[in-house]
């Protein structure tokens, strides 16, 4: 039986036999022998700050930040919070409010923290584990709700908009990070699935303030990506717009790279590639395995996991790789490192935008 059914056939079971759990997680690990671990190459050079044209596009003027916090749930090594707060972003398009589901460490002690990004439906579930994991070992952790996206067609029309939009949403919720004393932001890892991969590297590449981070299921180019992808909500939304724009697949994809100017193959040359964990899927459909790839060989090949699942699939080592995940953001947070993921000018956005302007580059 081909190895990614019988992960699927394996997470029915587990699912449907509650008592027999520890069965399933049996063969799971048996699974896990099938992935390939490979480090990051011992010549790796750390890379060239990234351009400031592209970083003026990613800033903004933080406002003060007043959440509110409700407890849901008490457990005896973390508690459980729904939170959210004003965005504060004026020029960004979208007033809606960030929520997010906190797990806080008891006592007086200053943790460390991990942001968790879900998938493009928004769904958490597949967060939670994570989560619990890392809150049992002491971090603290925030799973921060995707904005379900009513405007695909418009995004897939303008992508641009929509990228620094997300990615100045998760920068905010650093900001409150920064901001509680029970929080330790010098000690932050990001974690992205899917969807939440690419937001997470998007973070990673843009905010100094990141420590460590591990994105799955993540590619370039854009372009390439979105019309080739699998994934129903986004062909289905291709297929509207080439419509609309009279395109085929070719056409499309120029068409995207002229109106995507921050794509993650631009920013992967500059991102800190020690401090990164990538997990990619040989037989994924919805973010090609050649996408996957090619974004490894730009970042400068980090450290990485290859399993031979599909897209949807991989969710069958969820427990193998929380527990990966886990080890490298430990170890990489014990290192002591002069850089995080992002290797951006000291410069304020102030002083970025006004250096840009002087020079009358576009952004």
């Amino acid at each position: 039986m081909k190895i990614e059914r019988r992960a699927l056939l394996i997470l029915e079971y587990a699912a449907a036999n509650a008592s027999r759990v520890l069965f399933a997680t049996a063969m799971l690990c048996g699974l896990s022998a099938c992935a390939s671990v490979k480090p990051i190459p011992e010549n790796y050079q750390a890379p060239e700050p990234l351009p400031q044209e592209y970083l003026a596009g990613f800033c903004y003027q933080p406002s003060p930040i007043h959440e509110d916090l409700k407890l849901i749930k008490e457990k005896r090594k973390y508690r459980i919070y729904e939170g959210s707060f004003a965005a504060g972003l004026d020029d960004a398009g979208d007033d809606s409010p960030i929520t997010f589901e906190y797990y806080q460490q008891p006592g007086d002690t200053v943790s460390p923290v991990v942001l968790l990004l879900p998938i493009l439906n928004g769904t958490k579930h597949l967060m939670r584990p994570f989560a619990t994991l890392f809150a049992k070992k002491g971090y603290a952790v925030i799973i921060v709700d995707t904005v379900q996206r009513t405007t695909l067609l418009d995004d897939l029309q303008d992508p641009e908009p929509s990228i620094r939009q997300v990615a100045q949403r998760h920068r905010r919720v650093i900001d409150w990070v920064e901001s509680r004393p029970e929080l330790d932001v010098s000690r932050l890892g990001v974690f992205g699935a899917s969807l939440g991969g690419f937001n997470a590297l998007y973070l990673s590449a843009l905010d100094d303030r990141v420590s460590v981070a591990s994105f799955a299921l993540v590619g370039g180019s854009l372009s390439e990506v979105l019309v080739n992808s699998d994934e129903r909500r986004i062909a289905e939304a291709v297929t509207q717009v080439k419509a609309e724009l009279s395109l085929d697949d070719e056409q499309l994809m120029a068409y995207l790279d002229e109106r995507i100017l921050t794509d993650t193959l631009t920013i992967a040359p500059h991102v800190n590639a020690d401090r990164i964990l990538m997990v990619l899927a040989k037989r994924d459909k919805s973010v090609p395995y050649s996408s996957q790839l090619e974004l490894y060989e730009a970042m400068g090949r980090p450290e990485s996991i290859t399993l031979p699942t599909g897209h949807a699939s991989t969710a069958a080592y969820i427990f193998y790789l929380r527990s990966r995940i886990l080890r490298f953001f430990d170890r990489k947070l014990a290192e002591s490192s002069s850089a995080g993921t992002a290797i951006v000018s000291p410069q304020g956005c102030d002083e970025i935008s006004a250096t840009i302007d002087a020079l009358g580059i576009a952004y």
